[in-house]
This record gives structure tokens, C-alpha cells and sequence, in this order.
């Protein structure tokens, strides 16, 4: 905010969404994640921590004792300490507490101008001539999880510190979406996943008739910007991407179906069947010109952000028009002689390999 003058920020996930207790809870592969990439940890203290003669019991002691908020500075915010000066609109991302969440569902937690975009609750925001609507979708696609709340006692999925989405999130999204329809409003799918690599995030956008998708999770040190019309050959090649999404989710479904519909309400199917009709929405096998699948695929625009740390994405919204800037602190480039010298043999044996 300091150094572009947001009016708003929106943020894909792994927000930090974790307390104290939350150490109790985060698996010893998750925690040792988190010291990786957390910002709030000096570079030596990081080297320690990591270290392969730490174990997790030292490791989670060494947190415990640190008179810093290494593990998130949501307490801070909670107390009052900290402060957000614009409004803040996000989902959750892969690594987050479940309980830290659903205390914020329940009201338990609020802090003052954060927002938690959710298949439930989402936002509009008149900014520059445009009415932005705010979708979100948090957590992290795996399949195998998508019936699974895991410690989650409402219907937000979790355990062992890392979250994730489920299919009654996704039909539950849906059904938000319709509820709220407006043609004039500008939509924006934003996520923690890519859309770009998970199929059903995608199927989810052309549903949702999302104009922008927004999502972050692969620790990039560079933006991404892109619509499939520039990454795809055509659109039969787009079709194929979200067909397999769709067949790795149906021989899935098929093995489950039985038990997944004996054990849910009424309520809970109509939700089951919308999210079976995003893994169903596929593009037309041959469009005609203006067909709404042909302007989804050149049209609908991608963005993938890198960790904030290394970079963001700037929306620039004046009279009408969303004009984009990305930024990037960049990655290591230089090269010292020796450096350059295993990178030329390196080179050499491989194209000797290729060649042979």
C-alpha cells in the first residue's frame, strides 16, 4: 500500500491464518514448509532452524520460545497491535488453520478491513467506473480430498495445518454466483490454486463467467499473465486440457458415488449436482463466431502472482478501463567464471546427448 497507493488489496492464499495453539495442530512436514518460505524469519535464524540436527519437537520448541511472532502475525492484528489500512480480500491458501477460520466464520475473530472472500460470502467493489465482483475458492485441489473436511466441523476442509477444497465448496460457489448475477459487474475468480493447472479451477471460471482469474501457490519469482488463446493452439487443444480434468474426476466419483449420496442431505445434493456441472462444462467441440466458449478463450485473462515478497500484480482502474502492471524483485542472475564454466560443460554434454 505504501508503495503504490492501493485503494484495496487482494491476496490468494497463505494469508497466515494461524495462532499460537496452531503449532499443536501443524504437521512437522508443513511446519519445516513454513520456516522455508516465511518472511517474518531473519535469513541466519532461518539456516538454524532448518538445519538437519534440529529435530521437530526442538524445532516447534524454538518457535514456542521466540519473543517474535514467527509463525504469523495474525495475533497482532487480532489484539489491535497491527492495523490493516485498506480493505484486504482474500481466500485461504494450501498451508492455513483450519480452527483459525472457522473462528472467523463464526465471528469469533474479526480484524477490521479484512475480508474472507469464501464460497459463501463474496464482494463488490465500485472502483474507477467498474463494478468488481469478488468470487473465491481457497485451499488447495487435491483430488482424493474433494469429500474429505478432514478436522473441519462446518464445511471448511482442513487438518494437520494445510487446507483444502472440497466439491460442496465448488457447488456451493455456484450457487453464490447465480444468486448474485449482475451483467454489468466485471467477475473475478480468485483462488489459491492455478487455474492453469488444475482443470476443474478452470471448468470453474467459464461457469462462473469469470472475465479474470487471479491465483498464486507456486512460489514464482515472476508474474504470469496470460489467456489460453495465447498458450493453446486452439481451442479443441483447451477442450482436452478440461476434458482430462473431468475424467480424472469421474473415475474418482464413479468409485465413491454410491457412498457420497447415501450419506448427504437435500440440501448437500443440489450442491453435489452443481459442482458435478462444472466438471461437466466442457467447450463446444466447434464454435461459430461469438459463441460465448470462443470469447471465454480468448478473452478471459490469467493471472498467477508471485509470493508477495517477491513481487505483485497492480490493477490500474480509471474510467472504465483495467489497465495492469506486474512487479518482481526478480531472482539471482549473475554469474561468476566458474559458474559459467560448469554451465557451458553442462550445455556440451547435453547437447552431445541430444545429438547422439
Amino acid at each position: 500500500v505504501d508503495q503504490t497507493g492501493a485503494k484495496l488489496i487482494i491476496h490468494c492464499g497463505d494469508f497466515g491464518f494461524y495462532e499460537r495453539d496452531s503449532l499443536t495442530r501443524i504437521s512437522d512436514r508443513t511446519l519445516k514448509h513454513l520456516v522455508q518460505y516465511s518472511t517474518l524469519i531473519p535469513p541466519s535464524l532461518r539456516t538454524r532452524l532448518l538445519q538437519s540436527t534440529v529435530t521437530p519437537d526442538s524445532l516447534r520448541q524454538q518457535i514456542r520460545a521466540s519473543t517474535s511472532n514467527i509463525l504469523s502475525e495474525l495475533p497482532l492484528y487480532l489484539s489491535g497491535a497491527k492495523a490493516l489500512k485498506v480493505p484486504l480480500y482474500t481466500v485461504w491458501g494450501a498451508c492455513e488453520d483450519v480452527s483459525v477460520l472457522e473462528k472467523f466464520r463464526s465471528g469469533e475473530y474479526t480484524i477490521p478491513n479484512l475480508n474472507i472472500i469464501d464460497e459463501s460470502a463474496t464482494a463488490v467493489i465500485d472502483i474507477g467506473g467498474v463494478k468488481l465482483r469478488l468470487f473465491g475458492l481457497g485451499g488447495a485441489i487435491a483430488q482424493h480430498k474433494l469429500f474429505d473436511i478432514g478436522d473441519g466441523t462446518s464445511t471448511i476442509a482442513g487438518g494437520s495445518g494445510t487446507m483444502w477444497t472440497t466439491a460442496l465448496q465448488i457447488g456451493q460457489l455456484v450457487d453464490t454466483a447465480q444468486k448474485v448475477f449482475d451483467a454489468t459487474e466485471t467477475r473475478i475468480l480468485i483462488s489459491h490454486a492455478s487455474p492453469g493447472r488444475e482443470g476443474i479451477l478452470a471448468q470453474l471460471a467459464l461457469v462462473l463467467k469469470a472475465d479474470f482469474t487471479i491465483s498464486a501457490g507456486l512460489h514464482f519469482r515472476y508474474g504470469i499473465s496470460y489467456n489460453e488463446f495465447g498458450v493453446q493452439g486452439d481451442q479443441e487443444l483447451y477442450r482436452n486440457k478440461l476434458a482430462n480434468a473431468q475424467k480424472g474426476f469421474m473415475d474418482m466419483w464413479e468409485g465413491i458415488k454410491t457412498h457420497v449420496e447415501s450419506h448427504i442431505s437435500d440440501e448437500q445434493k443440489i450442491l453435489l449436482e452443481n459442482c458435478l456441472s462444472v466438471v461437466n462444462r466442457l467447450p463446444a467441440v466447434s464454435t461459430l463466431p461469438n459463441d460465448k466458449d470462443e470469447a471465454a478463450f480468448k478473452n478471459m485473462w490469467n493471472f498467477n502472482l508471485p509470493d508477495a515478497a517477491s513481487g505483485l500484480l497492480l490493477l490500474d482502474i480509471n474510467q472504465g478501463k483495467i489497465a495492469t502492471e506486474t512487479r518482481s524483485q526478480g531472482k539471482e542472475h549473475r554469474r561468476d567464471k566458474n559458474d559459467c564454466q560448469a554451465v557451458d560443460q553442462r550445455s556440451h554434454q547435453f547437447f552431445s546427448l541430444a545429438y547422439a
